[in-house]
């Protein structure tokens, strides 16, 4: 199955492979969302930067996976559709033999933790892949990314 072509068909406005990206962490110890220290998904229970990130990087694949959103919608409700879709991509993958998957999510959802808890530069790697991050374009953008192997 061609996984990017299905995360479009669910909806995503792109995906592309990506050679995983780390830098900081820095949100989730201000605590932007609110859940830091709160939530197991989050830091400091979900693991130390190092240890996120050599989770992350014993994966040889990863989706980054977008949507884009009108700035009049309500963002947790975007974020969470964002999310959910990114749960129906990873159960196809599953289905088709996939079965070791690591999510980084939108936020914290579920048991999935966001990819600032991983230490993902969003911009860097919206740039690394073509996509756009932060515009001026009256856009919400939320990305994800669902980690493989092959």
């Amino acid at each position: 199955m061609d996984f990017i072509e299905e995360a479009k068909k669910l909806g995503f406005s792109d995906a592309y492979k990506l050679v995983f990206l780390s830098e900081y962490r820095v949100f989730c110890e201000e605590s932007a969302c609110g859940n830091y220290d709160k939530n197991p998904a989050c830091p400091p229970e979900s693991g130390t930067v190092e240890e996120m990130k050599e989770r992350a990087l014993d994966y040889e694949n990863t989706l980054v996976l977008q949507t884009t959103q009108d700035r009049l919608m309500d963002y947790r409700k975007a974020k969470l559709a964002h999310n959910k879709l990114t749960e129906q991509l990873s159960e196809k993958m599953k289905e088709c033999g996939k079965t070791d998957i690591l999510i980084m999510s939108a936020g914290p959802y579920k048991h999935n933790s966001c990819m600032s808890a991983y230490c993902v530069d969003a911009q860097k790697m919206a740039d690394a892949v073509g996509m756009q991050c932060w515009t001026n374009d009256g856009k919400f953008r939320y990305f994800s990314q669902i980690l493989f192997r092959e």
